[in-house]
């Protein structure tokens, strides 16, 4: 089966906290701002990073929820002098069917990195904002 190639939903660097350009450019430019100094004292090239939301494991969260009731349950209403009640197929098909319905309702926002861009500063001042080189020659 062929892997579905995931969806970048936000560019910036690896060490944004926030992330919110949804295009590779305005990312890149807002990194370029960021930077202190001269347009001459620019690095030759930065990294852009970008991000698509984290895919949720339903089979790993379905099993911790389901260990975390059957605790829960054992501690209000098990016997004291027994043993907890092992984890069978159909709860564990319950707990996936119900993890399932949640994250389709649920938006997931942590992000991580899909895919990473070397971009050379000059190249794309050049293409995208000539007005700075225009400013730093004044």
């Amino acid at each position: 089966m062929a892997k579905t190639e995931r969806k970048i939903e936000v560019w910036g660097k690896e060490d944004d906290e926030q992330l919110t350009h949804t295009e590779m450019d305005d990312a890149v430019e807002s990194i370029l701002e960021d930077m202190e100094g001269d347009i001459k004292d620019l690095p030759e090239t930065i990294e852009v990073c970008g991000f698509a939301h984290v895919v949720v494991n339903v089979k790993k969260e379905a099993e911790g929820i389901l260990e975390r009731l059957l605790e829960g349950l054992y501690e209000d209403y098990g016997n004291p002098d027994g043993d907890s009640t092992d984890i069978t197929d159909t709860m564990k098909e319950a707990s996936e069917t119900f993890v399932a319905a949640v994250l389709e309702e649920y938006t997931v926002w942590a992000c991580e990195i899909i895919k990473r861009e070397t971009i050379n500063v000059q190249e794309w001042i050049k293409a995208n904002r000539p007005d700075w080189l225009e400013t730093a020659i004044s």
